[in-house]
């Protein structure tokens, strides 16, 4: 497993300090990028792509829980460990999913078993992402909990603010975007343009269009934009599966 990205947002500099070096102190994580205050964290977020996120929750300019609700509408998969000088915060804390709650003066203890909860989590989820035999995608939409064969799907496409998964004979709906889904689906996916991801299994033909390619599929009637900059690479993968 990767080394666990990982920022921290603290705006007193000493315990920025020490938390860092709590976290340096364990093989499984790294800190990318360090920020002191709930503005800088979200720009970071989107810059960096972090599993994890360390926040204080009293921060200037934009508090750490607001910075986080923030963050997770940009990544809803992103692990957070609140820290504060309160613990009257734990409630609100927890309701927006964190992980753990430490409260200060910061031990080496509790960051590291706060670590190891996230850790765990990481690695739990990656087994449900990839389980022995079909290998299924998990789509919540209208209430209805989706479990979609990965080898069913065709292409996902990005439409507005929405993305649609191209199955044969139906399309399902989702609001979650393109870049958290090309995360957990398998290496048989490819991002061939901005807009959507293939399954490069089930791609019969590839032809030019002007300036742009399209894919065709065996089982639906709707192709796939593949970008001219990336039509080499596909190709590459194709010819190598």
């Amino acid at each position: 497993m990767e080394r666990i990205k990982t920022i921290v947002a603290e705006d007193h500099p000493d315990s920025l300090e020490i938390i860092v070096a709590f976290i340096e102190r364990h093989p499984s994580f790294e800190v990318i990028a360090t920020c002191t205050n709930g503005e800088e964290l979200i720009d970071q977020v989107i810059l960096d792509d972090p599993a994890l996120i360390i926040a204080d929750i009293n921060m200037p300019k934009l508090n750490g829980m607001e910075a986080i609700k923030k963050c997770k509408s940009i990544k809803s998969d992103i692990k957070v460990i609140f820290i504060t000088g309160y613990d009257e915060f734990a409630v609100e804390a927890f309701a927006e999913s964190a992980i753990d709650y430490i409260v200060k003066p910061i031990e080496g203890v509790r960051v590291f078993q706060a670590l190891e909860k996230v850790k765990n989590c990481l690695e739990l989820e990656n087994i449900e992402r990839n389980p022995q035999g079909t290998k299924k995608l998990k789509i919540k939409t209208n209430g209805i909990l989706h479990l979609i064969p990965m080898e069913d799907i065709f292409f996902v496409e990005k439409q507005g603010k929405k993305c649609i998964i191209h199955l044969c004979g139906r399309r399902i709906e989702t609001n979650e975007n393109l870049i958290e889904l090309s995360r957990r689906l398998d290496s048989n996916f490819f991002m061939a343009h901005r807009s959507n991801i293939v399954n490069i299994d089930k791609i019969s033909s590839i032809v030019q269009d002007y300036e742009t390619f399209l894919a065709y599929f065996d089982g639906i009637d709707e192709p796939a934009h593949v970008s001219k900059l990336k039509i080499k690479e596909l190709e590459t993968r194709i010819l190598g599966n």
